[in-house]
């Protein structure tokens, strides 16, 4: 096993709820950790793809260039959602996300950013998003990215 797609399986199960949160309502305004690659940097695509793959998760690409995958939060996380954040008797999802966009510096050169949260359903229909900060897991981001040949950028 290659030591990036190692690391991705911990990245995927280190969302829980001891973390210090920030409400995103605008996914504009969700923190991300980003990394600039020269190349496409195919490892970690296949990492992250590899890597979502327990029961009940889901791959799923709501946009161009976005990559998610949607697991189901432990039963004592997921009650602590909906009871923290008021939501409806329907289950949170927690996502990591993978972003890629095409950069000016090259022909196959890309900015590579991930982010977390946890989407909590609203009695509204709505879903909330609710980011946990963990400097670890940023940490094994950056890691993972500069592994994969990428240049963390703050």
């Amino acid at each position: 096993m290659k030591p990036i797609t190692a690391l991705l399986p911990i990245l995927l199960a280190a969302c829980s709820p001891q973390y210090v949160e920030t409400i995103v309502s605008n996914p504009q305004d969700l923190p991300v950790r980003r990394a600039f690659f020269s190349e496409d940097p195919e490892v970690l695509h296949e990492a992250f793809r590899d890597a979502c793959d327990s029961p009940g998760d889901t791959l799923a690409t709501p946009s161009r260039g976005i990559v998610q995958c949607r697991t189901l939060p432990t039963p004592d996380f997921a009650a602590f959602l909906l009871l923290e954040y008021d939501g409806a008797l329907k289950t949170p999802t927690v996502v990591m996300q993978k972003q890629q966009r095409r950069t000016d510096a090259g022909p196959d050169s890309s900015m590579i950013e991930f982010s977390y949260f946890a989407e909590v359903p609203q009695k509204s229909g709505n879903s909330r998003r609710i980011y946990y900060k963990d400097r670890q897991l940023d940490q094994l981001l950056d890691q993972m990215m500069r592994a994969a040949g990428g240049k963390s950028i703050d």
